[in-house]
């Protein structure tokens, strides 16, 4: 007997979370860095302090796609499994057989078209 797969819930998954608030925090401190950067130019404070928000920013927004693109895959391929596979039984098992009703078919048309061959060189 299968075990019954729940729907993977998004929101209950602290690392996915995780991954699209440092996805939003990287992105605001890059927009708030680079402003300081181009607004305050020719204050080396502000110059560096712009530079170093953006440059973490980055580091963050990495570490954050890190973290929702393994969750995403992975919920991905349980919505997959669960769809395709277990309500959909009959598409995928007709989809299994098609490669060899497809070999079957062209081998069909080749002994047809050999046979005609044949029959016109024997005439």
């Amino acid at each position: 007997m299968e075990a019954i797969e729940s729907k993977p819930a998004w929101w209950k998954d602290k690392k996915l979370l995780a991954g699209f608030i440092l996805v939003f925090l990287s992105i605001a401190l890059g927009l708030y860095g680079k402003g300081l950067f181009i607004v305050k130019f020719y204050e080396p404070v502000y110059l560096i302090t712009g530079l170093s928000l953006w440059v973490s920013s980055w580091i963050l927004l990495l570490l954050g796609i890190f973290l929702v693109g393994w969750e995403t895959v992975k919920m991905i391929q349980m919505r997959i499994n669960h769809h395709v596979r277990k309500t959909v039984k009959g598409t995928y098992e007709y989809t299994k057989g098609l490669p060899k009703k497809g070999y079957n078919y062209t081998k069909g048309l080749h002994k047809k078209g050999i046979g005609k061959l044949k029959k016109s060189l024997t005439k």
